[in-house]
């Protein structure tokens, strides 16, 4: 459950989706299905230019970035023997100094 109020703490540690819209619709004083629409459309710009290798900045949340790793060989106990581990790409947030800030100086539940 969530407190539409900026000074109150979420109810729970956890806020699923239909929450996390209720709570947006509610900040920005719009119904459930517009908030839903932003937020769908939002993740879809992010998703999008991730694709395509793009950093993305978000101010006061931090970056997106693809890293590739770099491939490697491991060892197959159940083969015996060594293969070749393809590279593969991954996604990296790095939370904004300000985000950090604010977790690093907020109590511990």
């Amino acid at each position: 459950m969530y407190y539409s109020s900026r000074n109150q703490l979420f109810n729970d540690n956890e806020l699923n989706t239909k929450d996390f819209i209720q709570a947006l619709g509610d900040k920005l004083g719009v119904s459930r299905k517009e908030a839903s629409h932003l937020l769908e459309e939002c993740t879809g710009a992010i998703r999008e230019c991730l694709s395509e290798d793009k950093k993305i900045t978000i101010m006061h949340l931090g970056s997106f970035q693809v890293k590739t790793s770099a491939s490697r060989s491991a060892y197959l106990p159940a083969l015996d023997k060594k293969a070749l581990v393809p590279p593969r790409r991954s996604i990296q947030f790095n939370p904004a100094e300000s985000l950090r800030d604010k977790l690093k100086n907020t109590p511990e539940r």
